[in-house]
């Protein structure tokens, strides 16, 4: 009887164990591989830089920054690296390396440096027409030591609950130039007033020369 008990305990211990250890693992070996790791970064435009996964609120419009360091731990011979998002559109790149799902090429030449650096400057689509819902924005990078021997990350940079609003960021253009002309009118009229006083002035200085 006890010696059942002990092996049904047992059991339950390396069951626990091993599923805790297939739970923690991804968690702890998402941005790295036997080639090489990569780490990534988010920041809105008046924010500060946050590791990735980052889960911020964001607008049609908004935009916000991207970091990417890729660092190698052997001879390689390429890195492959894709910015990935999943379904209905809803980034696309102002400023960087790449678009959305085009590939970088990074070729590794003997003695070259072991890390690079990538930043892209990102919006989020005005048109989109996936809102009130999170849209996640994914880095892909694959390791290629030879043709044969190659290992890959990949993880989510954000996943961001875009906001059905628009951010201040794109306002109509029309409305900024109203609000610049609307002084103008008052500088015109003022200018018009100066002038009629000026000739006012000079008209009775004129008429009191000539009583003289």
């Amino acid at each position: 009887m006890k010696d059942d008990l002990m092996i049904r305990t047992v059991g339950i211990v390396f069951l626990i164990s091993f599923l805790s250890l297939l739970v923690l693992t991804p968690l702890l070996s998402t941005s790295e591989c036997p080639y090489g790791s990569v780490h990534a970064w988010f920041r809105t435009s008046d924010g500060a830089w946050e590791k990735a996964t980052a889960h911020p609120r964001l607008k049609r419009g908004e935009t916000f920054e991207v970091k990417i360091i890729v660092t190698i731990s052997t001879d390689l011979n390429v890195v492959y690296l894709k910015l990935h998002e999943f379904g209905t559109p809803v980034y696309e790149v102002v400023t960087g390396p790449t678009m959305m799902e085009q590939l970088l090429e990074q070729w590794v030449s003997p003695f070259s440096e072991q890390s690079w650096i990538y930043l892209w400057k990102i919006k989020v689509r005005e048109n989109t027409s996936w809102v009130n819902g999170y849209g996640p924005l994914e880095v892909y990078v694959q390791f290629n030591k030879n043709d044969m021997e190659t290992s890959r990350v990949n993880f989510d940079i954000i996943t961001a609950y875009i906001l059905d609003e628009f951010s201040e960021e794109c306002l109509p253009a029309a409305d900024m130039d109203s609000s610049e002309e609307q002084p103008r009118p008052r500088h015109a009229t003022s200018n018009i007033v100066t002038v009629i006083l000026v000739g006012f002035v000079i008209a009775v200085v004129l008429r009191m020369n000539l009583k003289k």
